[in-house]
C-alpha cells in the first residue's frame, strides 16, 4: 500500500475522530438543549439520550483509531505479524461495545416512556434504527472475528514458510 495513501486514509480516520469530539462536546448537548426548550416533556430523557449518544460516538472513535493503526501496519508491510491481532481485537471490541450501546437503546425505548410531540413515530423511527442498527453491529463484528481467525492462520502460516526458508 502506497505510503500516499496511507497518510491520506490516517488523515480522514483522524478528521472523523475530530469530528465525532466536535459531536460529543456541542452538538449533541446543544441539540438535546434545543429540543428541550421546543418540547419541554423531553426534558425526562434527555440525559440517558444524551449519554448513549456520547458513548457510541466514543464506540466509533476507538474503532478508528484501530482502523488508522491498522492502515500504519499495512503501510509498512507489517499486516502478517502478532501485533495486528491486538488492533482486530480492539476494532471487534468497539464494535462490540457500539452495538450493546445500541442495544442498551433499543431496550430504553422499549420499555421507557418517552413523550411525544406528535404522532409517535419519531419515537418508533428510532427504535427501529436502534433495533437494526444493534443486528448490524453485531453482523460486523461476527465478520471481523472471521477476519481475525483468517489473519492468525495467515501469521502462523508465514512463520511456517519462515522457518522452511
Amino acid at each position: 500500500m502506497s505510503r500516499a495513501l496511507v497518510i491520506f486514509l490516517q488523515s480522514l480516520l483522524g478528521f472523523a475522530v475530530l469530528c465525532g469530539l466536535f459531536a460529543q462536546v456541542v452538538v449533541i448537548p446543544t441539540t438535546a438543549a434545543d429540543e428541550v426548550e421546543l418540547f419541554p416533556p423531553y426534558e425526562s430523557v434527555r440525559v440517558p439520550l444524551v449519554v448513549l449518544a456520547i458513548v457510541f460516538i466514543a464506540c466509533l472513535q476507538v474503532l478508528a483509531v484501530a482502523l488508522g493503526a491498522m492502515l500504519q501496519k499495512a503501510g509498512d508491510g507489517t499486516v502478517f505479524e502478532p501485533g495486528a491481532v491486538t488492533w482486530t481485537n480492539v476494532a471487534i471490541g468497539a464494535i462490540a461495545a457500539g452495538g450493546v450501546v445500541l442495544a442498551g437503546l433499543f431496550v430504553y425505548i422499549t420499555f421507557g416512556d418517552i413523550p411525544s410531540p406528535t404522532d409517535g413515530m419519531e419515537t418508533l423511527g428510532l427504535w427501529m434504527g436502534a433495533a437494526a442498527g444493534t443486528v448490524a453491529a453485531a453482523g460486523v463484528a461476527l465478520l471481523v472475528v472471521v477476519g481475525r481467525h483468517w489473519l492468525r492462520r495467515a501469521i502462523a502460516q508465514r512463520a511456517e514458510l519462515e522457518q522452511i526458508v
